[in-house]
């Protein structure tokens, strides 16, 4: 719901209890999806949250883009927990693989950029570009390694030529050909027809990567990522149509954070924000770089829940706020004399915004653990209200900590 990094990991892994199919539709290893299993800190990158759960169809969708070499580390990485994910793992047909080519295009491009994005660089966006200029890898192609050769030799030649990458990397990156062969054909046995199995799913959890307001439309562009991280991305990055969708669960942290280049009108420069930081460990999953952090922004979650249609709201990291006397929360924009609550109106101009806040007391009290609503610190619960009445979208899910079970539902 906000910039990415809410806890999606832990709340796609609760949720995928009952699933029989859990399926990404967007983004790539640029996706950082942290979850406990037997008390074990595990980072998914690429595989669906739902690979820890037994008999479970995990699906990387065609609106995805696949780098097979961190997608074999990350099924070996599974496989060291005692997980069995061989015949868990699908893969669409249609969805594109990232290239170390693209991954030295990415590097190039943002350290040759006046406006650098803060991208993660594995080679997302000019994977992406490749696609939508039909000159893309796509899964069903993995199957050869005279292609795949052939392929790189050219792509590499022309991105050299187009001046993509510097003549100097040319050996450095053909070093790279072998080892990505060698991870494409051994993850080819995962390709298969996923439309299929989506539409014949009983229970079907669809997991999103990065945040709604790095959306490459309806996000803080251009710092963004290169997808549709919203739900509009559903449609086509699995081939499921939105009307048989029933619940459209937004995941929202008690404050805001943000990592990487761009706008972030709640962004604390002082004690709190550093406080925020240090008890919540805001570092970076995919990248470990410091996350900047700020108060809840209800101006830009209100925006959110519009452009998801969110009919519920997970809010995670509670348990952070706990030492806190009062709490900001960001009611409405000011620009020039005038205050407004349209994030969209200002999304262009979100640089120049002053952040409106109303001022809530805290509760002072540990909510870490905690599992049942009512065994919540008033104050705690009042915030929760106040929250879900400025997103006018109900909250059914509250995260007290990190564990697999710290979870309160409210429903």
């Amino acid at each position: 719901g906000q910039w990415g990094d809410e806890g999606k990991g832990k709340i796609v892994d609760l949720l995928s209890k009952n699933a029989d199919t859990v399926a990404r539709f967007q983004g790539g290893a640029n996706a950082g999806h942290t979850v406990y299993y037997n008390d074990q800190k595990i980072v998914l990158h690429q595989i669906p949250s739902g690979i820890l759960r037994q008999d479970c169809n995990c699906i990387l969708g065609n609106g995805m883009v696949i780098d097979p070499i961190g997608l074999i580390e990350e099924i070996e990485m599974v496989k060291s927990y005692g997980v069995d994910c061989d015949h868990a793992i699908h893969i669409a047909t249609n969805a594109h693989i990232v290239t170390p080519i693209h991954k030295e295009i990415d590097l190039a491009s943002e350290k040759a950029s006046n406006n650098k994005i803060g991208t993660t660089g594995r080679g997302i966006g000019p994977t992406y570009v490749d696609k939508y200029n039909r000159q893309g890898l796509r899964a069903s192609e993995l199957n050869n390694p005279n292609f795949l050769n052939n392929y790189l030799e050219t792509k590499l030649n022309l991105s050299i030529n187009s001046g993509l990458i510097d003549k100097s990397k040319k050996e450095a990156i053909r070093q790279d050909f072998k080892k990505f062969i060698k991870a494409a054909t051994s993850i080819y046995q995962y390709v298969s027809d996923v439309f299929k199995l989506v539409h014949n799913s009983k229970n079907l959890l669809i997991e999103g990567a990065q945040g709604t307001l790095l959306d490459i439309d309806h996000g803080t562009y251009p710092f963004v990522t290169s997808s549709n991280a919203s739900s509009a991305g559903i449609g086509t990055g699995l081939g499921f149509p939105m009307n048989k969708v029933n619940t459209i669960i937004g995941i929202f942290k008690a404050y805001t954070t943000r990592v990487g280049k761009g706008p972030f009108p709640t962004e604390l420069f002082d004690i709190n924000g550093e406080k925020i930081r240090d008890i919540g460990k805001e570092y970076g999953a995919t990248t470990g770089r410091e996350r900047r952090c700020g108060w809840f922004d209800a101006v830009a979650a209100k925006y959110s829940c519009l452009v998801n249609g969110f009919t519920d709201i997970a809010l995670t990291k509670l348990d952070i706020l706990d030492d806190f006397d009062t709490i900001n929360v960001c009611t409405h924009y000011e620009i020039n004399n005038e205050k407004t609550t349209s994030f969209s109106k200002l999304i262009n101009q979100l640089d120049k915004v002053k952040p409106i806040y109303e001022t809530v007391s805290g509760w002072d009290q540990p909510t870490s653990g905690i599992t049942n609503y009512s065994d919540l610190p008033k104050n705690a619960k009042t915030y929760i209200d106040y929250l879900s009445n400025l997103m006018n979208t109900k909250i059914s899910i509250v995260s007290t900590g990190p564990g697999r079970n710290d979870i309160i539902r409210t429903i």
